[in-house]
């Protein structure tokens, strides 16, 4: 066998990967594939939280600003939105797909009004996020 042949089979034999090599790689996308679908859920319902926060504390900023300017609370969300001057272009929907509960007066001791999500179940419970928080 020549040198030349020698240093050909030493270039086929390095150039490609071995069984336990790629077995080795599937093994840890494997483990950051499960990392990722165990934690990815959670994190999504941390985000809606956030969102429906967020929107909680813009709808009673327009509804105090509302208030300033009028001189009492709008009847309804959708007061908001009404005249030349709207308080707020839309009203969104919460991260569940469903309207932000707005009630004046509240039922809540200390508040003039409520505007609240009911959260993921889509109904009254633990997991509301409103603006009692916010406003104690």
């Amino acid at each position: 066998m020549t040198e030349e042949q020698r240093n050909e089979q030493r270039r086929t034999r390095s150039a490609g990967f071995t069984l336990i090599e790629i077995l080795l790689v599937v093994v840890i996308i494997g483990m950051l594939a499960t990392i990722a679908a165990i934690n990815v859920p959670k994190f999504l319902g941390q985000g809606r939280e956030g969102k429906a926060k967020a929107d909680v504390s813009n709808i009673s900023t327009a509804i105090h600003a509302y208030n300033m300017v009028e001189g009492k609370y709008p009847g309804s969300l959708s007061d908001l939105m009404a005249g030349d001057d709207p308080y707020m272009e839309s009203i969104p929907k919460d991260p569940w797909g469903k309207e932000y509960v707005y009630r004046r007066p509240s039922s809540r001791k200390g508040l003039r009004f409520e505007v609240f999500s009911y959260g993921e179940d889509g109904s009254e419970s633990g997991d509301d996020i409103g603006n009692w928080a916010a406003e104690n």
